[in-house]
């Protein structure tokens, strides 16, 4: 398997339902390609804090970056704002992984211009 892209959805005016098209996270990871106005949902359904990680493809005076570690609470959702460019790939994307996949749920959701 390798990491699959989400689909990203817009956020029209009146609102978007934070529950609705959530995909299983990939157990190889997710991407999306990287807009200032894109922002990450997670949900975790799981009783136990859930381990994401946002990879930072960046290096300063030769030294990586320390990647993004985010922990989704237990039977709760997690809204990421809007990533700056230093998320994202040579590809254009952000990588998104996964300590453990199995109860997460997540999607992208697009602010208005």
């Amino acid at each position: 398997m390798a990491r699959t892209d989400l689909v990203v959805r817009p956020m029209p005016r009146t609102g978007v339902a934070l529950g609705a098209g959530l995909v299983a996270a990939n157990a190889d990871g997710n991407a999306f390609d990287h807009t200032a106005r894109r922002m990450l949902l997670l949900k975790n359904s799981n009783g136990a804090p859930a381990a994401v990680t946002v990879q930072i493809p960046a290096t300063v005076e030769g030294q990586d970056v320390v990647d993004l570690p985010v922990a989704v609470p237990a039977n709760d959702s997690l809204l990421l704002p809007p990533f700056s460019a230093v998320y994202r790939q040579a590809n254009g994307k952000v990588y998104i992984d996964y300590a453990a996949p199995a109860g997460l749920t997540v999607g992208v959701i697009e602010q208005p211009a």
